[in-house]
């Protein structure tokens, strides 16, 4: 019974996740300024990885599907690396120059 309820819990807050890191990539996509543009950029890549991260663990719960778990759970480490060390160095260039 638990099982459903975490997989429905899963799938919101990937939507959530989601929609947030869209309107952010829309922010950056119009914004003036280039330093924070990037950084929010990068946020916005972010929470639509931890909404595709969140969905295919949802999905891997629901339909009980390891590949799932396993893709949901390497995909978003993966991802949160790649994007943190992005968002180190825009955050050490813009304080250098």
């Amino acid at each position: 019974m638990i099982v459903p309820i975490a997989a429905a819990a899963l799938a919101v807050g990937g939507a959530c996740a989601a929609t947030h890191g869209a309107r952010l990539i829309l922010r950056a996509l119009r914004g003036a300024d280039e330093a924070s543009s990037s950084l929010t950029l990068i946020r916005g890549i972010r929470g639509l990885v931890v909404g595709v991260a969140a969905w295919a663990l949802a999905g891997g719960m629901l339909f009980a599907q390891t590949w799932l778990l396993v893709f949901g759970g390497v995909f978003l480490a993966e991802e949160l690396y790649e994007t943190g060390v992005v968002a180190l160095i825009l955050r050490r260039s813009s304080a250098t120059s």
